[in-house]
């Protein structure tokens, strides 16, 4: 990433816009950062182009509009060799279709990693001059939003996944850390252990390459205790990170990897990793560290669910998000925050029980008792980490080890 530049980092911070409804170009801005707009670096008309928050000065390297092709396009035209200008468009670099993948300004084409949606949040009556609220969303199959991440905080958030990767690496779920490349005191490039494909599409394309994709064409399958036992160093990294009390926040079932062996699987991607109180200070005493754990677990049970019942995806955020109710300190809606815990510990989700009911698969009855008695740990009110691992240790056919 550039030092300063925005970036897709999924949708914790979102890049709002303030939009002029009366002009075919606009400046995009993030209202914590005031007067600030996103532009071209150095009125640069070479391509690619870095990208920067800067004050506004009325430039054409300031100045977006959105074509009928759903590209940002800046004012500032990119000499051609016949002296010609031709478009510097907002360019998701590499066509990255994953969290933390820089934005650039890149010459127009007709793919989608220049293709973007302006998702109006609200009409502000507190800016001068008749403006929108947006969100910037990228129309590639991940749908990540646009945010702004300084150059400090990236090289900071690096340098916190190296600490984790290390701090954590007798894990044998966790993925290994390689080598780090240094310069200047700060990791500009991570190595890991090559692994296989991720367990479920992720924030990907229905379609996406994964492993539940092989199990329903029948390409591979897994019986309850098998599942049990693949999972169980993710259970454990989970609970590491909980004893520790941290939280990791972005789990899902795209950063669960299948080893090269396929005989178990590991997580990657710590960026997202914090204190389990983070959240407090942000939304509130109810979203405290039982809450952060709860998610992490409720995620863990989802991609369980896909591994002993063929295949089959629930929608993640339904069992771990949303909660239209939940508010950041900004006021605004907090569309990734996942419900607070309540209810009977004894009951699972009615999508969870309907699966377990829908499936068909050919447990025994101790079997699916077991399989019962796991997702209920993982989905309970109150989380006990060991008492997760033990119960996924007795469906794979052992103790917790």
């Amino acid at each position: 990433m550039w030092p300063e530049c925005a970036g897709l980092v999924g949708a914790l911070l979102l890049l709002q816009g303030i939009v002029p409804l009366v002009q075919d170009f606009f400046h995009l801005c993030n209202r914590a950062l005031g007067d600030q707009v996103l532009e071209i670096r150095n009125e640069s008309r070479c391509s690619p182009a870095a990208l920067s928050m800067a004050q506004l000065n009325g430039g054409d390297h300031q100045k977006w509009r959105l074509d009928s092709k759903s590209r940002l396009v800046s004012k500032l035209g990119l000499e051609g060799p016949e002296g010609f200008c031709e478009a510097l468009c907002l360019d998701v670099a590499g066509a990255r279709d994953e969290r933390g993948s820089a934005v650039i300004a890149y010459r127009q084409n007709e793919k989608d990693n220049q293709q973007w949606q302006l998702e109006a949040v609200a009409t502000s009556s507190t800016i001068p001059g008749r403006c929108r609220v947006v969100k910037v969303i990228s129309q590639m199959a991940g749908g990540r939003a646009l945010t702004i991440e300084s150059g400090d905080q990236m090289c900071r958030d690096a340098a916190l996944e190296v600490h984790y990767l290390a701090r954590w690496s007798d894990e044998a779920g966790l993925v290994r850390l390689q080598r780090v490349v240094w310069n200047g005191g700060t990791p500009k490039g991570i190595i890991m252990e090559r692994l296989g494909k991720q367990l479920g599409k992720g924030t990907g394309a229905d379609n996406k390459a994964c492993v539940l994709q092989d199990i329903r064409n029948g390409d591979m399958s897994y019986t309850a205790a098998g599942a049990a036992s693949s999972l169980m160093p993710v259970a454990h990294v989970l609970r590491r990170l909980h004893r520790d009390g941290y939280a990791f926040n972005d789990l899902h079932d795209g950063n669960i990897l299948c080893c090269l062996d396929n005989n178990s699987y590991k997580v990657i991607d710590l960026g997202s990793v914090t204190l389990t109180g983070h959240w407090v200070s942000q939304l509130g005493t109810d979203y405290d560290g039982r809450w952060s754990t709860n998610r992490d677990w409720r995620v863990f049970g989802v991609a369980f669910l896909g591994l002993v019942c063929g295949g089959r995806q629930l929608n993640l955020w339904d069992l771990v998000g949303t909660n239209a109710c939940t508010k950041m300190h900004t006021g605004a809606q907090c569309p990734w925050s996942a419900p607070v815990p309540a209810g009977d510990p004894c009951v699972l989700p009615a999508d969870v029980s309907s699966l377990l009911v829908d499936s068909g698969m050919a447990w025994t009855h101790t079997e699916r008792l077991n399989i019962v008695s796991a997702l209920v740990a993982m989905f309970a009110p109150c989380i006990n980490d060991d008492d997760i691992c033990k119960k996924l240790g007795v469906l794979a056919g052992g103790a917790d080890h």
